[in-house]
């Protein structure tokens, strides 16, 4: 599909989606007008503008992670949500998606892990990681990737993009 059918499944403007890519913060391949998106690229674009927020207004604007760094969160949750095989797959499985920045006990070194997986397992994921690398969780970046998905299939069928969006791979 083309950046119009692009834009219509994930609800951004096009003007919002310039500057985003103008400043390299999608997490999409974009080649200009030429270049024909999957669904999967619209899951990846709705996923990015989902954890940027900003929705609401002033004062009440809801914040998220910067631009800047919600679309390396997203193409790294989403390298870890390929075990769910398809966008039907995350909607079956309510996956969240994103990562998570830890603090060693016995150094001073902070790093990350990405996760992918429902709700429940979040809780065991980080005792895991925390046991295994002897640190603790600092910030938690997640994004649900289930409601996404289902959002991205529902737009897909009613404006009839695909045969049957929930079977397309991630």
């Amino acid at each position: 599909m083309k950046r119009k059918g692009l834009l219509a499944l994930t609800g951004c403007d096009p003007k919002r989606f310039e500057v985003l890519q103008a400043r390299d913060q999608l997490p999409i391949v974009n080649l200009g007008r030429w270049t024909d998106y999957t669904l999967r690229d619209a899951l990846a674009v709705r996923l990015t503008l989902d954890l940027i927020g900003g929705e609401g207004d002033e004062p009440d604007k809801l914040g998220g992670v910067p631009p800047a760094y919600a679309h390396k969160v997203v193409s790294n949750g989403l390298r870890y949500a390929r075990d769910f095989e398809t966008l039907g797959g995350l909607i079956s499985g309510r996956v969240l998606l994103g990562g998570a920045i830890f603090q060693s006990h016995t150094e001073d070194l902070r790093f990350s892990r990405w996760f992918a997986g429902p709700v429940e397992s979040l809780g065991p994921w980080l005792a895991e990681i925390g046991r295994e690398e002897n640190a603790a969780p600092v910030r938690i970046m997640l994004v649900n990737a289930g409601r996404a998905a289902n959002e991205i299939c529902l737009a897909a069928a009613e404006l009839g993009i695909a045969g049957d969006p929930g079977r397309e791979p991630l």
